[in-house]
């Protein structure tokens, strides 16, 4: 289980395709929350790994649910 907190496979199922699904992933009204949060924490970069966009949820979505980390990494 060791780097799934840094791919999508922590997503819900059907969200994004990846090689490893769990169920109860997050939703990404979750990853905006977590977003939110790791924002106010002078964060210094970021990764997107094992993103395909053949799920349900698109990069647009996928962007909008981390917007709250990408605008303070412009900063």
């Amino acid at each position: 289980m060791a780097g799934r907190e840094n791919d999508c496979g922590v997503m819900e199922p059907g969200l994004f395709t990846t090689d490893y699904t769990v169920p109860g992933g997050l939703s990404l009204d979750d990853l905006h929350a977590c977003a939110k949060v790791l924002a106010v924490s002078a964060p210094v970069g970021a990764e997107i790994a094992e993103f395909e966009g053949n799920g349900s949820a698109t990069a647009d979505d996928l962007v909008a649910a981390i917007e709250p980390l990408l605008a303070e990494l412009r900063r």
